[in-house]
């Protein structure tokens, strides 16, 4: 009876070390995806920050999913990218002669989970006006949530901000 277990035992060391090898060869390959991700959230928020500093609103748009929606303080939600873009695009007429002097993001938190990940971090900016004779300064909490695209870039689901006290 014991020469008729060998074959199930060689079966069954065999079928667990290829379970082995494909759950090993899955977990490295999600580790690598989740390393992709976080690199390219990273791009993603150097560009944020970036076209906030150069007032390149166009750049901006770029980076809204089509079903984008925006939750700026003291305004009605934007829904879409279109409205969105009709927004950021008509800022340069509304601000001739302004000048971003500082705009930073310091990220608190950043998750992801399957294709969203969600943001939030400490926003500090400064805006020289033309008819005033102080900038205007805003520190502010900002919260993002990323939906990765069939590209598997990442867009701008919805961003929502708030100031914080001023002293």
């Amino acid at each position: 009876m014991r020469k008729n277990l060998a074959p199930f035992i060689l079966l069954f060391l065999f079928v667990t070390s290829l379970f082995y090898l494909i759950n090993s060869a899955r977990a490295q390959s999600q580790n690598l995806n989740a390393g992709r991700d976080r690199t390219k959230i990273d791009n993603f928020n150097r560009r944020f920050v970036d076209n906030c500093r150069t007032m390149n609103n166009k750049g901006g748009v770029d980076l809204w999913a089509e079903d984008g929606v925006d939750l700026l303080p003291g305004m009605e939600p934007m829904v879409g990218k279109a409205v969105i873009s009709k927004w950021l695009l008509g800022l340069g007429d509304q601000f001739k002669g302004a000048k971003v002097t500082q705009c930073d993001v310091d990220w608190q938190g950043i998750q992801v989970s399957g294709g969203v990940a969600y943001e939030w971090g400490i926003n500090t900016q400064t805006v020289s006006v033309p008819d005033k004779l102080e900038p205007l300064k805003n520190k502010g909490k900002i919260t993002l949530i990323l939906r990765r695209q069939p590209q598997r870039d990442w867009k701008l689901a919805l961003e929502s901000w708030n100031s914080s006290p001023q002293n």
